[in-house]
């Protein structure tokens, strides 16, 4: 499988979690409204969901997996050669090639050379994680293989 594809599951899986964030609090802007009060740092999104936000990002824990992501400026969701293949290690069935912390660095460098991926500029010092990733073409694109 491809990398992009486990790169879009991950995001996608980040999506869901900021939806029952949305659903549950209003907001989708964890970090600064977990700064302002309005979202605790640990809590329960919906049955069997559980969430700590940590630094820049947060940990969300289902009852058969669980997802850590980070964010960039702030809001910016991104990736990471470690989240992805934390990711891909609770579902090794269609992540066979990604077992190894090793394997995604190294597709995740050659994805940056051939223009694929590019880092997320950060704007703001001390805003979010700076080694942060995302796609360099739209989703649907990349879905699609064009």
């Amino acid at each position: 499988m491809p990398i992009r594809e486990l790169i879009l599951d991950y995001l996608t899986a980040v999506e869901r979690c900021l939806a029952l964030f949305e659903k549950k609090f209003g907001r989708k802007d964890l970090i600064r409204a977990w700064r302002e009060g309005v979202i605790p740092q640990t809590g329960k999104l919906a049955d069997g969901v559980l969430y700590q936000i940590h630094g820049f990002g947060c940990g969300v824990e289902y009852t058969d997996h669980d997802i850590d992501f980070e964010f960039a400026n702030q809001h910016e969701v991104g990736f990471d050669a470690w989240r992805l293949w934390r990711y891909a290690k609770q579902f090794s069935h269609l992540y066979p090639d990604y077992q190894d912390l090793r394997a995604v660095e190294t597709t995740l460098a050659k994805e940056l050379a051939n223009g694929s991926i590019r880092r997320i500029e950060s704007r703001y010092l001390g805003e979010g994680n700076d080694k942060l990733y995302h796609l360099a073409q739209n989703t649907e694109e990349l879905r699609s293989g064009s």
